[in-house]
């Protein structure tokens, strides 16, 4: 495997963003967005200042194909993101969206553990074909990067439990597991997660 780069996000993403975001927690996102996730997905990223948007959004790509991605997060005016968010779902949701608030507000309840001082990172995820390559590796370096660039200091994630292969990554790339998050009951079914960090040294 050669040539990996790394870039930012742009909205003409849309499509990959639609397939690697729903891949990162293929049972938890059609529970909570409905079987029409994707679609769902696709037409948020492109507008900006919300947590499926591009402008938080960086992309692996190996010789000119999209093979991963991944999201960061400054926590900066984070009540204006979830109002942002909640507008764009009326929008697209219309008339399904007051029967997914409780679960859209249960599932955004983790990022108000993580402190403004840090910052999130989520929705890792690489195509299966490039897995095992380094394409996580080569993307969460870069979002290191971006971290110091900006001055802060630490990276915090959540890992659902039973996702080993996740968590023996980002083990393997220094970050440890505080503790284990609140669990989430969405339609009687239980989602598990580790609060997982990093400290990031300029």
């Amino acid at each position: 495997m050669q040539n990996i780069a790394v870039r930012r996000g742009k909205p003409e993403d849309a499509h990959h963003f639609s397939e690697l975001v729903t891949l990162t927690s293929p049972t938890m996102f059609p529970i909570v967005f409905g079987s029409t996730v994707k679609k769902i997905m696709k037409n948020l990223f492109p507008h900006k200042r919300h947590y499926y948007s591009f402008d938080r959004s960086f992309f692996a790509e190996v010789d000119g194909k999209v093979a991963g991605m991944a999201q960061l997060h400054k926590l900066t005016a984070r009540k204006g993101q979830t109002v942002r968010l909640s507008l764009l779902l009326l929008k697209y949701l219309k008339w399904r969206l007051p029967t997914k608030a409780v679960n859209l507000l249960k599932f955004d309840h983790l990022i108000k553990f993580v402190s403004r001082k840090d910052c999130y990172l989520s929705n890792v995820s690489v195509y299966p074909e490039f897995r095992s390559f380094g394409i996580g590796t080569k993307l969460l370096a870069t979002i290191e990067e971006e971290v110091k660039s900006i001055g802060k200091k630490r990276i915090v994630l959540h890992a659902e439990t039973h996702n080993t292969r996740a968590i023996s990554l980002y083990e393997r790339l220094g970050y440890k597991i505080e503790s284990k998050s609140p669990s989430l009951k969405i339609k009687n079914r239980l989602f598990e997660s580790f609060k997982m960090s990093k400290s990031i040294t300029s």
